[in-house]
């Protein structure tokens, strides 16, 4: 071995722990950003109830299109499913007391599931419908509600969360391609400024961010990785405004507007917990596993009945027949 060769070995042996030391102390993309999410989301617990109210809005709260007497404002306002479930996830990585409250809180309320948020931490969803919004409880000061996708009309359209649900649903049960496809759908959506779904085109002419941060989430989940994701994710974070949360709508130009929201700051964060990420991939693995075992325990079975049911045929004896 030539002097150069055993001094460039000593050298590399010098440098790989201070290499390696710098990696692990490499600051995550988009830290600052997450840190200021968590806080958010914290200091908009209601110690009360364990729960976040919806968001900051001024103004009357739209469901007072649905409900005459809807006289509760956004500050007010606490939604079990989607927001509370959502930030009870989203902060189990970086502030699990305030998760463990929150999920305590959604069971003391023991309202049946949404039928299709809980897709997101990796349970089996039907039919996709279309959403009802139910009064849970309600005081002078705040009012707990749920949204159901128990309607008996199924949802359909062009709309990327509902494409993301879908595509987690499919995942869920063990059909990884047919979920893969479904997600580039809605990845085919994004234009550089938002999704140009049909809430876009047809709705409102605003471009939906929790959105954009549930098909992220649906894309770490399902394992497709794609060209425009650091680009997603870098207008994602840049919906963040000053108190931290994301913006739930951007304008045509994709520029943030309106308040910041507890469903779409919660989604964001939801992109990191790699935990839960783990814990539903290894969901679906299991699906898989036992209904290849299930497949396979019913071939054997029809195979050995089928057998049973063959006609027996006489064996011919090689001995002469005895006279």
């Amino acid at each position: 071995m030539s002097r150069h060769v055993v001094i460039l070995l000593l050298f590399t042996i010098l440098i790989l722990p201070l290499v390696t030391a710098r990696q692990a102390h490499a600051e995550p993309p988009f830290k600052v950003n997450i840190t200021k999410a968590v806080n958010y989301l914290i200091n908009r617990i209601n110690p009360a109830l364990d729960l976040i109210y919806e968001s900051d809005e001024a103004g009357d709260h739209w469901l007072r299109r649905e409900f005459s007497s809807f006289n509760w404002r956004y500050h007010q306002t606490y939604w079990l499913y989607s927001d509370n479930l959502f930030a009870a996830y989203a902060l189990e990585p970086f502030w699990s007391d305030a998760a463990n409250r929150i999920r305590n809180a959604l069971n003391r309320y023991q309202v049946p599931s949404s039928g299709l948020f809980e897709v997101v931490i990796g349970e089996p969803i039907p039919i996709i419908r279309n959403a009802v919004d139910y009064v849970v409880e309600s005081s002078s000061d705040y009012v707990i509600v749920a949204r159901k996708h128990d309607s008996p009309v199924i949802s359909y359209g062009l709309y990327t969360d509902l494409i993301c649900y879908r595509s987690l649903q499919l995942f869920i049960q063990g059909r990884t391609n047919e979920a893969h496809r479904s997600l580039r759908q809605a990845i085919s959506l994004w234009n550089g400024r938002g999704l140009d779904d049909w809430s876009f085109r047809i709705v409102d002419g605003f471009y939906s961010n929790q959105k954009l941060a549930l098909l992220l989430y649906t894309s770490e989940v399902v394992g497709l990785k794609f060209a425009a994701y650091t680009e997603m994710e870098r207008h994602l974070w840049s919906m963040q405004l000053g108190d931290g949360g994301l913006a739930s709508l951007s304008n045509s130009e994709g520029k943030p507007m309106g308040s910041s929201n507890t469903e779409t700051t919660a989604l964001a964060l939801l992109i990191y917990n790699e935990a839960l990420i783990r814990s539903v991939r290894s969901r679906v693995q299991a699906f898989e596993e036992s209904f290849l075992g299930f497949y396979a325990v019913s071939l054997i079975f029809l195979l050995v009945t089928a057998a049973s049911l063959l006609p027996s045929r006489k064996v011919r004896s090689l001995r002469p027949a005895k006279n």
